[in-house]
C-alpha cells in the first residue's frame, strides 16, 4: 500500500507550478503561508483533511554558515524571536524529529533575519544552521494534531534550500528563487523516494 504523504510549503513560488504539478502526483500538497501562526493553523487544517504517515515541510531558508543553494535536512527545529535565548524567561526547547542530518538545526522566527536584526538576536542565532518562518510551527502542529486525535504521529521531514545569507539580501528573493526551484523539487523527491523505499 502506498504511504500517504503530505507536503507543506509556505508559497507555491518556492517550487513553481510545473514542479508542484509533478510532485502532486506523489503526495498531497498544501501551501501554508509565511509566519509561524499562519503555518500552524494551515498545517492543522491540512491534517484534518486526511490521514498521513509522513509530513514534509520544504522551502527556502536563510543561513549564516551555508552558501546559497545548499540543501539542508534539519533534524531539530527551534522557535526563534524571544524564545531562542536559553537564559530567557520564554526559552522553548528544540523539537527533535528523528529524521534529517545529525546536528542540523533550524530556527523559525516571525521576522526575516538580516543586517537590521539586533546584534543580540544574531548572536543567539549564529550557532544554528538555518532560519525560516514556518518549520517549528509545522512540527508543533503535527504533534498537537496527533495528540488531540489519539493517532500515531506522522514521520516529519524538513528540507530547506539556502536562499540568502541573513544579510539583508532577502529582498532579492524573487529574482533568486527560479534558480532554486529544481533544487527544492529534488530535495522533496529524495525524501519521497526514501519514504517509498521503506514500504518495500
Amino acid at each position: 500500500m502506498t504511504k500517504k504523504i503530505l507536503l507543506l510549503m509556505a508559497l507555491e513560488a518556492e517550487m513553481g507550478k510545473e514542479n508542484i504539478a509533478a510532485i502532486a502526483k506523489r503526495c498531497d500538497v498544501h501551501f501554508i503561508g509565511m509566519g509561524k501562526l499562519n503555518a500552524f493553523e494551515a498545517t492543522m487544517r491540512a491534517l484534518a483533511q486526511g490521514e498521513y504517515e509522513s509530513v514534509i515541510n520544504a522551502g527556502t531558508c536563510g543561513s549564516f554558515s551555508h552558501p546559497f543553494g545548499s540543501t539542508l535536512y534539519p533534524e531539530a527545529a527551534l522557535q526563534g524571536d524571544v524564545y531562542i535565548d536559553p537564559e530567557g524567561l520564554f526559552f522553548t526547547p528544540a523539537e527533535h524529529l528523528g529524521t534529517g542530518d545529525k546536528g542540523c538545526t533550524i530556527v523559525s522566527s516571525d521576522n526575516f533575519i538580516g543586517d537590521d536584526t539586533p546584534k543580540r538576536q544574531r548572536t543567539l542565532l549564529a550557532p544554528y544552521d538555518c532560519m525560516d518562518m514556518e518549520a517549528y510551527a509545522v512540527v508543533r502542529a503535527v504533534r498537537l494534531h496527533s495528540s488531540l486525535h489519539g493517532v500515531d504521529e506522522p514521520t516529519i521531514y524538513l528540507a530547506k534550500i539556502v536562499s540568502d545569507g541573513c544579510d539583508g539580501s532577502v529582498g532579492d528573493w524573487e529574482s533568486r528563487i527560479p534558480q532554486l526551484r529544481p533544487t527544492v523539487r529534488a530535495a522533496v523527491e529524495q525524501i519521497i523516494n526514501k519514504i517509498e523505499q521503506t514500504k518495500q
